[in-house]
């Protein structure tokens, strides 16, 4: 029996030496090779002067080239981000939100890795789809443009892109230079219409709430009366407020009908090509339905940008 004793602590003792050894051998690998460290910390050279620098809180030049704190107005609060740069000030190489109250499941994402890891190695400055560098959608411009504007007689359509399995569609007539009718339909995969699946019951978004077709009718209707989509504000879920009973959102709709004015006014859509060219910067996605907080992001990131510009 005693001898079975001494053999077990003796066994015990080699496991728990074998044990220590490798704990030993892999944290000496681990600082030889580097391991367990996710980035090498950035050493602070310079702090730059920011003090006639609109939107920029902090600059500091360090051995691995710039840092920008930067902040900028959201949707529902002031956001405020940290850009990093690469040595030349020209490529992005991490973005971080370190304030923000933005909508939660909507503008909050900006602050999600989904949203920020896009910008990495992304040469500056960056825009969203049809955003120009200014910050301002080519929606707003072409609204512009559509001033005066006597519109060609005909019928006019445009199409969405699938989403959530329909596609949204704008049909539009017009006679005598003049809007005379706008019919707005989202048709399903199966070619059902959401018009008709409204009216019988099939898609129903509130209880006591107009249909889906009668929101989308006073959408058309409204466009018709004012001949423009100035009157169309959205909000960061692409809703708005200015028609009466319409709460889906109309952001679908908007631009749709937009081209459909377009195509009326004789302005031609630019190629993809052209868009890039006249934007001159690193295309990027926004977060779906939160226009405001994502362009407020973006802008930010150009600002530091602009600002690194007028240091280097």
């Amino acid at each position: 029996m005693k001898n079975k004793n001494v053999r077990g602590l003796l066994a015990l003792v080699v496991v728990t030496a074998l044990s220590f050894g490798v704990i030993l051998g892999s944290k000496a690998l681990a600082k030889d090779t580097g391991a367990g460290d996710a980035s090498k910390e950035a050493k602070v050279l310079e702090e730059l002067d920011t003090k006639d620098a609109e939107n920029i809180q902090k600059a500091v030049k360090t051995d691995q080239g710039y840092v920008i704190t930067v902040k900028k107005k959201g949707y529902a609060s002031d956001i405020v981000m940290k850009v990093s740069f690469d040595e030349k000030g020209e490529i992005v190489t991490k973005v971080e939100v370190t304030e923000q109250n933005e909508t939660e499941g909507l503008g909050a994402k900006i602050a999600d890795e989904e949203f920020l890891s896009q910008f990495e190695g992304v040469k500056a400055p960056v825009v969203l789809p049809g955003m120009n560098l200014e910050g301002d959608s080519q929606k707003e411009s072409s609204t512009d443009e559509l001033k005066d504007v006597v519109f060609a007689d005909g019928t006019y359509e445009a199409k969405g892109e699938p989403s959530n399995g329909y596609t949204d569609q704008v049909n539009m007539t017009v006679k005598d230079g003049k809007i005379t009718e706008v019919v707005w339909e989202s048709v399903g995969e199966d070619g059902s219409k959401k018009s008709v699946l409204s009216e019988n019951g099939e898609y129903v978004m509130t209880e006591n709430g107009p249909t889906w077709k009668e929101q989308a009718e006073a959408m058309a209707a409204a466009l018709v009366e004012n001949q423009s989509l100035e009157f169309a504000k959205l909000d960061e879920q692409g809703k708005t407020d200015a028609v009466s009973g319409v709460s889906i959102s109309v952001g679908g709709f908007v631009d749709l009908a937009q081209q459909c004015l377009n195509q009326a006014a004789g302005i031609e859509e630019a190629t993809e090509q052209e868009t890039e060219t006249s934007v001159q910067g690193t295309q990027v996605d926004a977060v779906s339905g939160a226009t405001v907080s994502s362009t407020a992001a973006v802008t930010a990131i150009n600002d530091a940008y602009a600002f690194l510009q007028t240091v280097k």
